[in-house]
């Protein structure tokens, strides 16, 4: 009887799996979970094109790591249930406006570590409740601020690691639900002054890897709820006293790997979270500082906020030759030569 209950529950498995496999493409796999039917084609070299007849059920399709460089107008046509499209890691160059424009559900595209230079002005016309876009590791230049015109659903945006050097002032100005925006990794030398205007969703800002040396007065004014600033290995050379005077919650400030020399006074002077959820939330390391009377404010916002502050002994003086890598916060006041 144990024998025959076993056999039954075989088959009940057998019958169970069939019946969650879909009529696939060749050169892929699909499957379906519950609500979710998959298709996956991945390091296929002779794949040169998205292959056709996709099943219409298909929630999600991941074809990475393929040779296929182009995306048209009938590749994924009628797929009205698709929610996402990942298409990383192939030698995408083209992509046709059209190419998406049955896609009304889509909420992750990911077009990471492919070919492109530009998007086309319409591409995402009618992928209204996109939230998660990665355009990641390609090789734009520029932001045209019309490809995003349509996203104001838009919650994930990444741009690091591109060609990016300067960015248009309403390149973002309809994204006005974005909670992160990655911009790292690329070439930016200047950010507008209202390039984070419309954004009081924003979350998490990453700045890091740029060739940034200052900023414009007011710059994250409206970023009022942002908690994490990454803006390390950069060529900040100096700050505007009042930058960072609106983000008032902010948790976490990355400013080590740069340029600075010294800070103007109250500078944190508004920034009373930083740390609070981690404990640590400011890197001021790897910076030239001159430890004269200038960085008296810095000196004193180390010792009264040690616990706040990552690498806390290697913050460490740049010049006089006398004071040359001793810890700012151990410095005396008399060392500051005020």
């Amino acid at each position: 009887m144990a024998v025959l209950k076993i056999a039954g529950v075989l088959i009940l498995s057998c019958v169970s799996l069939s019946s969650s496999v879909v009529t696939c493409p060749n050169y892929c796999f699909c499957y379906s979970s519950d609500s979710i039917t998959s298709m996956t084609c991945v390091s296929l070299e002779s794949l040169n094109q998205v292959p056709k007849n996709i099943p219409a059920e298909i929630t999600t399709i991941s074809i990475e790591f393929t040779n296929i460089n182009a995306l048209t107008d009938d590749d994924f046509v009628s797929l009205f249930q698709l929610r996402e499209l990942l298409l990383s890691s192939n030698q995408l160059a083209n992509i046709s406006s059209g190419a998406l424009k049955d896609l009304h559900h889509l909420r992750i595209l990911d077009l990471s570590n492919n070919l492109l230079t530009t998007l086309p002005p319409n591409l995402f016309l009618r992928t209204f409740n996109l939230s998660s876009l990665v355009l990641q590791g390609n090789r734009l230049n520029k932001v045209n601020p019309f490809w995003f015109y349509q996203l104001q659903g838009l919650k994930w945006l990444d741009l690091s690691k591109n060609m990016l050097e300067t960015l248009l002032p309403y390149s973002f100005h309809n994204l006005t639900s974005l909670e992160i925006l990655d911009l790292s990794s690329n070439k930016i030398k200047y950010l507008p002054s209202n390039l984070f205007d419309n954004m009081p969703n924003l979350d998490r800002l990453t700045l890091g890897e740029n060739e940034l040396t200052t900023f414009v007065p007011g710059t994250f004014d409206n970023v009022i709820n942002l908690k994490y600033l990454f803006l390390n290995n950069n060529k900040i050379l100096r700050i505007p006293a009042m930058l960072f005077d609106k983000v008032p919650i902010l948790d976490m400030l990355d400013l080590s790997q740069n340029n600075l020399t010294s800070l103007p006074p109250r500078l944190f002077g508004n920034l009373l979270h930083i740390g609070a959820g981690w404990q640590q939330g400011m890197d001021l390391s790897q910076n030239p500082w001159v430890c004269n009377c200038d960085i008296k404010y810095l000196w004193y916002w180390l010792n009264m906020n040690m616990q706040k502050v990552y690498f806390l002994n290697t913050t460490v003086c740049a010049t006089p030759a006398t004071l040359r890598w001793k810890a700012i916060k151990a410095l005396s006041e008399e060392e500051l030569m005020c």
